[in-house]
């Protein structure tokens, strides 16, 4: 009898989260190959092996080839295996989901590694990171919350809470094999994420209403 050919699964993994969560650490952690007993388990949970981490993808050059060829070279670009480091509060949000969306309809198995942090927390390290590293790139996103949020602590808190919201419908219509949520940069897995915890608010229809109204410009970039 003939040996079945062993087929090689088009693997996609996604590190996700806002920026300053802690996704390029976790990323230079699993490439390391000498990753922490937490990343090492984070690894083994999503069963991330060789193919998958030596095909990079990155969205300028998949922005590129989108403008120039449409989806046809995605598929070609994801291979047998890539991962992806996604910012959920960068810009153009609306063309790199639509990219996003090609990649996973092009893959055989789909692994979103959702990293979440306390609204608190992400104030404090972006912050902090504009005043050590000005020379990094920061979105437009990130100044416009830390602006807000000297002034309207609320506001800005609801606005936080707009751009998760915004991903966690993402994630909920997406073809996804696995989602897994860890807690920046504590070495826990949550299965969904704690609202409280976090410091998120339950929006109401007229509170996202007038949010969309006051800071339309800010939310567009998330949105």
């Amino acid at each position: 009898m003939a040996k079945k050919s062993k087929r090689n699964k088009r693997r996609l993994v996604i590190i996700a989260g806002p920026s300053c969560s802690g996704k390029s650490w976790l990323i230079k952690q699993i490439r390391s190959g000498t990753p922490s007993k937490f990343v090492g388990l984070v690894q083994k949970k999503c069963k991330i092996k060789g193919t998958v981490l030596s095909n990079r993808l990155r969205l300028s050059a998949l922005r590129k080839d989108w403008r120039k060829y449409g989806d046809r070279k995605i598929k070609k670009r994801l291979r047998r295996g890539a991962y992806l480091h996604f910012d959920i509060t960068g810009r153009q949000q609306k063309l790199k989901r639509t990219i996003l969306r090609k990649l996973m309809n092009s893959a055989d198995q789909v692994i979103v590694l959702n990293i979440v942090m306390s609204f608190e927390q992400w104030i404090e390290v972006n912050a902090l990171r504009m005043e050590q590293e000005p020379e990094c790139s920061v979105s437009a996103f990130v100044k416009g919350m830390l602006k807000l949020n000297e002034k309207n602590p609320l506001a800005a808190r609801r606005c936080y809470t707009y751009a998760f919201d915004r991903w966690q419908q993402y994630l909920e219509f997406s073809p996804l094999f696995k989602c897994i949520t860890m807690e920046s940069r504590q070495p826990t897995f949550i299965d969904q994420i704690e609202s409280d915890r976090l410091g998120l608010v339950k929006l109401t229809r007229v509170q996202l209403a007038w949010l969309q109204i006051r800071f339309g410009l800010l939310l567009f970039k998330v949105a």
